[in-house]
């Protein structure tokens, strides 16, 4: 959020974070040492004493630093306070680095009190709190602040371990409370003009603002103010306060900013004047918020690092298998942030289009592309579809020979015996007996399967084929789709190659997101199983067949 409710001076409307540390210690003939008592603060012990003035948190702390926390002090403990009327400080930094004494305080001269930036502070924060002012002061303090610190270019930008100079508690006190503009020259604050009740021109503007604009820009980790107050500040002297119900703020995380104007109550003076300022600033006048994706697009245009671009061609989300999605637009970003590079697709739907499935577009996100899908003007949510139970994998990618085919069929529901007796010859019919030792041995009915590695002599095929035995020779050493085409055709349990493919929806006049699959695709019982010799994530399987739950092998 931008709005500042506390603070009117003109402080960025987003300020980095720091924390300032005191470096310097004052002499022991400006404080003295009071031990607290039970139910005591540092503040009602200040207030109780003769001649009390104000005094910063900062100068406290600057009593005290090893005291951790200002605000939690317990009965006994020894608290440096500052003597009243005797707060300045003996030395100070200078503008050029050096030391000043105490003649720069005689001549007239604030001495300043050193601060060091650290992560985790504001300058509004430190005008606030450890200056001890109150927002009515914020906007002279913020003046003289930036008169003692003349090298900070930018004040709202302050790096950690930045030296920053603040003025001391007499200088301070003599800072005059705010006033209202009296002449052209010095304004105080300047505010966005009234105006009368918006035209439907307006109001369809500002339905395209919260259906479109917001939930993209939300997705892009930027944020849309819509209410309250906006400060700008120009030079020393000038705030702009903008009416956010007016003029909405857009703020992207590439530290763009965008000021929709779509009733054009900003003049173009007033707009040079924030430029002047603020590079980083941009406007869009009403002409150019009338189309739903005209002012998401000018947004976008005025950024430092997105760019939005008309899609002619579908976007590739994994190869293999080969999944394309068909956004109309795509927002993406110039540079990578950890080595990924931002990418949101913006679906425009048909008065009759349903949006994505849930999980199609769970599946669209997990890989890297923020959807939003727009009907008749507003961001529509997904349909939630039934949770998708994750298919069985079997793993065979290690396995060879008879340990791989024992494995694959098991996963088909078949239910192969290891090293079984299988008769060729028998001594009542034969005169003699001869058997085989099966490696595999399958039933399915009254027809029995010998999966064997050790090559039989053919009579002895016929033979067993007679007596309702089929022979399926392999070799221990084989493994991948040849063993799985000749095993399973051996059995007579059907299996294919071939490509497969789906589209999202599967009716209508374009797709918003298709795959296609090149894999075998065995039937067994009337269920497909899909062997692979790729990775795919397993959310994909659903897609092609349209079932859940089902089996896939890895070969």
């Amino acid at each position: 959020m931008i709005f500042l409710p506390l603070l009117p001076a003109p402080l960025s409307a987003r300020e980095d974070s720091a924390s300032l540390l005191l470096q310097k210690t004052v002499g022991s003939s400006n404080s003295r040492v009071y031990v607290m008592k039970k139910g005591e603060s540092i503040r009602s012990v200040l207030r109780s004493q003769p001649g009390y003035e104000p005094v910063s948190r900062a100068a406290i702390r600057r009593l005290n630093p090893d005291i951790p926390d200002l605000d939690r002090v317990y009965p006994g403990q020894r608290i440096v306070l500052p003597t009243p009327g005797r707060l300045e400080p003996s030395e100070s930094v200078s503008n050029s680095g050096r030391k000043n004494s105490g003649d720069t305080l005689r001549r007239g001269v604030p001495i300043p009190v050193i601060y060091r930036i650290q992560e985790g502070d504001s300058i509004s924060r430190v005008i606030l709190s450890e200056l001890n002012m109150n927002p009515a002061e914020a906007l002279p303090a913020y003046r003289l602040i930036r008169k003692l610190n003349p090298e900070i270019r930018d004040l709202n930008r302050l790096p950690v371990g930045q030296a920053l100079r603040l003025p001391p508690a007499p200088a301070r006190s003599a800072i005059p409370p705010p006033t209202q503009p009296q002449t052209q020259t010095q304004p105080q604050q300047t505010t966005t003009p009234p105006t009368g009740k918006p035209d439907a021109a307006a109001k369809m503007i500002a339905d395209s603002l919260f259906g479109v604009i917001r939930p993209v820009i939300s997705r892009m980790r930027g944020a849309v103010t819509v209410a309250g107050s906006y400060h700008i500040p120009l030079q020393e002297t000038t705030q702009i306060t903008i009416d956010c119900a007016q003029i909405p703020v857009v703020e992207l995380d590439d530290g763009t900013t965008v000021l929709l104007d779509y009733g054009d109550r900003l003049s173009e003076n007033l707009k040079r004047l924030i430029r002047q300022s603020w590079k980083n600033y941009a406007f869009l006048t009403a002409e150019e918020l009338r189309d739903e994706l005209g002012g998401l697009s000018g947004i976008i245009r005025h950024s430092q690092n997105y760019k939005m671009v008309r899609t002619d061609k579908p976007l590739e989300l994994t190869a293999k298998p080969e999944i394309l999605i068909f956004p109309d637009w795509v927002i993406s970003g110039k540079t990578a942030v950890g080595g990924v590079t931002y990418r949101q697709g913006l679906f425009l739907l048909d008065r009759d289009e349903q949006p994505l499935p849930a999980e199609a577009r769970r599946f669209i996100e997990n890989n890297g592309i923020a959807v939003t899908e727009i009907a008749e003007g507003r961001a529509v949510s997904s349909m939630e579809t039934p949770s998708a139970l994750q298919p069985i994998i079997t793993d065979l990618r290690d396995m060879k020979g008879i340990a791989f085919v024992e494995k694959l069929l098991l996963t088909l529901g078949e239910t192969p015996i290891r090293n079984t007796e299988v008769v060729v010859f028998d001594q009542a019919r034969n005169g003699f007996n001869l058997s085989v030792t099966a490696d595999l041995l399958i039933r399915k009915g009254e027809k029995r399967f010998i999966i064997h590695t050790k090559k039989l002599p053919e009579q002895f095929v016929l033979i067993l084929r007679d007596a309702g035995a089929e022979v399926i020779p392999i070799r221990e050493r084989d493994q991948g789709r040849s063993l799985i085409e000749g095993t399973l055709q051996g059995l007579g349990i059907p299996v294919s190659f071939g490509y497969f493919s789906f589209r999202i929806p599967q009716e209508g006049k374009r797709p918003r997101l298709t795959g296609s699959i090149s894999t075998l695709r065995a039937m067994n019982g009337g269920e497909p199983i899909f062997l692979i010799d790729f990775d795919m994530a397993p959310a994909v399987l659903p897609f092609f067949s349209g079932r859940r739950g089902e089996r896939v092998i890895r070969y």
